[in-house]
């Protein structure tokens, strides 16, 4: 067995880890949704919308690692990412490019939002209520398409899972096929 194929197996298994973590994070956060008073929120409330926007945003980056891989071990292009990208649509994995690249931006969006508390002064909120109100809105609606793509980001990664199945030996020596 190849290093790379040693490396492919050790990612799959941290993603398989990550999956559970982040099916976890999905379940509470599903809970809090739709969010329409974020000042409602208790602390806990908080650091569940956090953990799960970390553990999607580490599971497709991981995941987009491990197809990295497979491409290298398919003597496939690796740069640009695109290239990757196009060889799991070939094989698929993924059934578009695009959509892996929605995704990738509605997690860029919502990792670079600042939160609300971070946004605005505890003092006077009447005064900028209305913004408030639009930023709570969308940050809202970005948790909801989170949590709508975890599903497909799980898809994929069952895909990836079947695809070395039946490809690499695992890492007991045996090929699943």
């Amino acid at each position: 067995m190849s290093t790379n194929v040693q490396l492919i197996w050790r990612k799959i298994e941290n993603l398989r880890r990550m999956r559970n973590y982040l099916d976890y994070s999905l379940g509470q956060t599903l809970q809090l949704l739709p969010i329409s008073d974020w000042y409602q929120l208790t602390p806990e409330n908080h650091e569940t919308l956090a953990a799960f926007r970390v553990r999607f945003s580490e599971f497709q980056e991981h995941l987009g690692k491990v197809m990295r891989a497979i491409a290298r071990e398919e003597e496939q292009s690796t740069e640009p990412f695109s290239f990757v990208l196009l060889y799991m649509e070939k094989i698929g994995i993924l059934d578009t490019v695009d959509h892996w690249k929605v995704i990738r931006e509605l997690r860029n969006a919502v990792n670079h939002e600042p939160s609300v508390s971070d946004r605005l002064p505890h003092t006077d909120l009447e005064l900028v209520h209305g913004k408030y109100e639009e930023n709570e809105q969308r940050l809202s609606e970005f948790f909801t398409a989170l949590t709508q793509a975890a599903s497909e980001l799980f898809t994929w990664f069952n895909r990836t899972l079947a695809f070395c199945k039946s490809t690499y030996p695992e890492p007991d020596g045996t090929l699943c096929a």
